[in-house]
């Protein structure tokens, strides 16, 4: 095995956060927001469009640390509210955040190959470690949800909010090669470009692209390869104890 040590990214890394969001949205706004506020006119198809854009347009804010993550959820969810001419208020963002995170972990399901891929890899005498970006509790409660517990412990895992750091700092990856002990060579293996990607490589590391979000390459950068599932992952670790990678 070329690499000694080997971390991953959380979230549509290990699983679908965009399916497990979307499933925990959609209750949310069909136990919360339909019957109480009477907006029989607006379904999930009109709400939850809105409600992504306005995520991913505040998400930035809570990553550069200007604004605490209570204040991005409120932000969110009352520019959703107010796009749609529905009632918002602090009190109801609370409410709404509340019923989510309980709701969420339970949409949290590990793709397809995960376990043989740890098995495999913890079978070769690899380190393994989870970088993510995000919440302590919620991160906290998706590892849980994904039962990996034989292969990865809570203490093998970095969030951003704990450490104070966020990806793609370089920081938060020189943590996790003294928080983990890690051995070099180093690979990181997530879905991000900007995190995962490139930051990983600016940090020294190798990268594997988990291109799980088809998304497109956005730098020069090159990680060692591009996969779409996690089998496909596996398949490439055992060409390379093989010898049969480059």
């Amino acid at each position: 095995m070329k690499w000694n040590s080997v971390c991953f990214d959380l979230d549509n890394t290990l699983f679908s956060h965009e399916s497990a969001f979307k499933r925990a949205m959609k209750d949310c706004f069909h136990t919360l927001i339909q019957p109480e506020q009477g907006c029989g006119h607006i379904d999930f198809t009109d709400f939850f469009p809105v409600f992504k854009r306005n995520s991913d347009r505040y998400w930035g804010l809570f990553e550069q640390k200007k604004v605490s993550g209570r204040e991005y959820r409120r932000m969110r969810f009352n520019e959703t509210m107010r796009e749609l001419s529905l009632p918002l208020g602090e009190a109801e963002a609370d409410r709404f955040h509340e019923r989510y995170y309980q709701i969420v972990d339970d949409f949290t399901v590990p793709f397809a190959g995960l376990y043989d891929l740890f098995e495999m890899l913890s079978e070769h005498n690899v380190q393994l470690g989870i970088i993510t970006n995000g919440t302590i509790d919620t991160q906290y409660n998706k590892l849980k949800k994904l039962a990996v517990s034989d292969w990865i412990t809570p203490d093998r895992m970095i969030v951003s909010e704990e450490a104070g750091c966020a990806k793609p700092d370089p920081s938060i990856f020189r943590l996790a090669e003294q928080q983990f002990e890690l051995n070099e060579p180093r690979l990181f293996i997530g879905d991000s470009w900007k995190h995962d990607v490139a930051g990983a490589i600016d940090a020294g590391w190798d990268s594997l692209f988990m291109n799980t979000r088809k998304e497109n390459r956005h730098t020069s950068h090159e990680p060692v390869a591009e996969c779409v599932t996690l089998k496909e992952v596996k398949t490439f670790f055992e060409l390379q104890v093989s010898g049969g990678g480059r």
